[in-house]
């Protein structure tokens, strides 16, 4: 029934019409020398469409007739231009200055409106296309584990463990396309099911952000914003082949990885088709717990359709289809390991003629994982199923005062989990949710924004959520930001509801549907220094204190369980710079130092006090050819162990001494359309069996084209 309202309110608001399109034409040039610049992006957000210009600056598409609509103009290196188009739309000449870093780049994942990065009053970090194809990533999860300030812990288990600012997955909310990926499984998010070349930018926002996105994002919110089509008409193609030494384990053995991408694109009037699909294919001989890894298989398909029925109104259907199969076998016992994600989202945009902005989407997101475990006779020992069902309706009334912009909205959602290990195998949860926000400009020089969330869960008390964020700029060069908020986290129904007997380790799981929300405050605060042509560097510091942490603890030996502590505080320091020596030699570099313990001053678990990166990067786009390389440093810990007969975490045997991670990649336009990627990850092969796993050394070779049309 809740379905069938929720699409009947979103189909309502949607008036089928038609109106006539207009030519966008020109060139973008360099303002001193006059010469066309490639790769130029451009694009109108009202119409969700765009282009990149060609080897000589010119662009050419078409987009519905809108006096009122904006051309974002935007390249690395250069000033950011956004232009209206209520004039001649057709051989136009947009010139843009030189400068430094990305600070003119859109982001719209602090406030959830389009704010230029420079403006934004809360902590973001963005990590663009260009930073993208250095990476030499396959994945997100590959991306991510370069980043300063951020941790990834794969398991052996599916997924991994991302940390942020000294907090785990548990608090970090992973959005794509600005919706919540599903399917937590103990914690731990798969994040490398999500191809980097279908990624456009990231945005990391650090800090409480539960006013805007709820549960979870106490430590901030990772928002992987997917590629736009950039022509009306294209085709692109890259496959990738690498060999890994992937020493899981001290038997391990190296393994061959393909992958393969084929992008369509193609504009029917007023609807524009893309389809993406990706392929991985991983042969190992990895072993783990005495299971051989013999192969794993990756699928994805992701379309978009994009209806462009008038100035005012947009239509925008997305869906993905992801599977993974990995199978292993040893003398005693075969396994199959099955993940399906399916995600369907339809969403409208409603420009009202009053300046308002009417945004709404119904989103409904599957995951399923199973694990099975065969007698090579055929006899089934075990069929381990998880599943999680979500539909999510959204809506968001946004207008701009000036300078000052104002947004209120409401979610409804209703979420259930399908697994044998949680108690009567299906359990539900059901939220309502109402928020807001003001976005302030004070005197030219103060930029703030004000909000607040109320969010009601089951028979829970409703949990009020707070934030507010300051930004002070004193001149050209030096800036102040600061953030307060108030966050929480409600049990996850494993916490609540798991009733599960490990039998091969000889320990039960029980939860504890008693568990009150973790609530926290945190504070932020920091200082920029922008220089604008040579260098950029950024300090940060972060406070958080939590009630009613949510901890495990051994009820009696071999009995598991959890419950709520009192108290815990969260602190570290963050450093940041940019360095350009030249137009095509950049490099940025970062440190980062955490302190987390509990009420009694006792270190939590597995926290990583010391970490830094730097990377360097040149770029000769006149030859076509670029090289990248980066490094980054962990410093030596001692890890805390779980005891489970005394139900408290106790120092390691062995301390992690500390490591070097240092990843080098090339780039080579052997001709116009054709490009290809060098690169070796992980080069000095660092490996640690205990506490990884660890990617050994790998090295691949990407090769990639996109051939466009009119």
């Amino acid at each position: 029934m809740i379905n069938s309202i929720l699409y009947i309110m979103l189909l309502l608001s949607i008036p089928a019409l038609a109106e006539e399109s207009q030519i966008i034409s020109g060139r973008v040039v360099d303002t001193a020398t006059k010469a066309g610049i490639p790769d130029v992006n451009l694009f109108i957000p009202s119409q969700k469409i765009g282009v990149a210009t060609d080897e000589a600056g010119a662009f050419h598409f078409t987009m519905l007739k809108d006096e009122k609509a904006k051309l974002h103009v935007s390249h690395i290196g250069y000033t950011s231009s956004t232009i209206r188009l209520n004039g001649s739309t057709e051989d136009m000449i947009i010139a843009l200055d030189e400068t430094f870093f990305e600070l003119e780049d859109v982001v719209v994942t602090s406030t959830r409106t389009e704010k230029l990065h420079r403006h934004v009053p809360v902590a973001t970090e963005v990590i663009s296309k260009k930073d993208i194809i250095d990476s030499g990533s396959l994945n997100v999860a590959e991306l991510l584990s370069s980043r300063s300030g951020v941790s990834l812990q794969t398991s052996v288990d599916g997924g991994s463990m991302l940390n942020l600012m000294g907090m785990d997955s548990r608090y970090i909310l992973i959005l794509v396309d600005g919706q919540p990926v599903t399917g937590k499984f103990n914690n731990r998010v798969q994040l490398d099911h999500i191809s980097t070349s279908d990624v456009q930018k990231v945005e990391i926002i650090k800090g409480p952000n539960s006013s805007l996105y709820g549960s979870e994002a106490m430590a901030g919110v990772v928002n992987i914003i997917t590629s736009a089509s950039t022509s009306d008409q294209s085709l692109n193609i890259s496959t990738r082949y690498g060999g890994t030494e992937n020493k899981l384990t001290n038997d391990g053995l190296n393994h061959g990885s393909s992958s393969y991408r084929l992008g369509w694109t193609h504009t029917f009037g007023t609807l524009k088709a893309s389809l993406n699909a990706d392929m991985e294919k991983m042969e190992t001989d990895k072993e783990i717990q005495q299971i051989e890894i013999d192969d794993i298989h990756k699928q994805s398909l992701r379309g978009r359709l994009l209806w462009l029925m008038n100035a005012d109104h947009t239509l925008m259907v997305n869906g993905t289809v992801y599977n993974h199969d990995e199978t292993g076998a040893s003398q005693l016992m075969n396994t199959e390991t099955f993940i399906d994600r399916t995600t369907l989202i339809l969403t409208h945009d409603w420009q009202m003629r009053n300046g308002w902005l009417w945004n709404h989407a119904l989103q409904n997101h599957n995951y399923s994982r199973n694990y099975v475990q065969t007698r090579p006779w055929g006899d089934v020992e075990r069929d381990d199923i998880t599943q999680e069902e979500n539909i999510e309706y959204e809506g968001m009334l946004k207008k701009k005062f000036g300078l000052n912009e104002f947004n209120v909205g409401l979610e409804f959602s209703q979420a259930a989990y399908v697994s044998d290990r949680v108690e009567n195998g299906r359990q539900t949860v059901s939220s309502e949710s109402i928020f807001g926000q003001y976005d302030i400009h004070f005197w030219g020089n103060i930029n703030a924004v004000i909000g607040t969330r109320l969010d009601m869960y089951n028979e829970d008390e409703p949990v009020m959520s707070p934030r507010i964020g300051i930004m002070y700029t004193f001149n050209d060069r030096w800036k102040f930001r600061s953030t307060w908020g108030k966050g929480f986290r409600t049990p996850s129904f494993m916490e609540r509801f798991i009733d599960w007997d490990h039998v091969q380790f000889g320990y039960r799981v029980q939860g504890n549907p008693d568990l009150k929300p973790e609530i926290s405050n945190g504070y932020t605060a920091g200082v920029e220094y922008y220089h604008p042509t040579v260098y950029q560097v950024s300090l940060m510091m972060y406070y958080t204190t939590f009630k009613n942490l949510i901890e495990d603890f051994a009820i009696e030996p071999a009995l598991l369980s959890y419950h709520n502590i009192e108290k815990a505080v969260y602190k570290g320091l963050e450093i940041q710079g940019r360095w350009r020596a030249s137009s095509s030699l950049v490099a940025s570099w970062g440190l980062n130092i955490i302190d987390n313990r509990d009420g009694d001053g006792n270190i939590i678990p597995n926290t990583q006090p010391l970490s830094a990166y730097c990377r360097g990067s040149y770029q000769a786009p006149r030859h076509g050819w670029g090289f990248s390389t980066r490094v980054k440093w962990v410093g030596a810990y001692t890890p805390e162990e779980y005891d489970p007969d005394s139900g408290t975490y106790i120092h390691a045997t062995e301390t992690l001494a500390d490591y070097v991670i240092i990843d080098i990649s090339t780039s080579l336009k052997i001709w116009n359309p054709l490009i290809m990627n060098f690169g070796i990850k992980n080069a000095g092969d660092y490996t640690h069996d205990r506490y990884g796993p660890f990617i050994g050394r790998a090295v691949y070779i990407e090769l990639s084209t996109t051939l466009k049309g009119d």
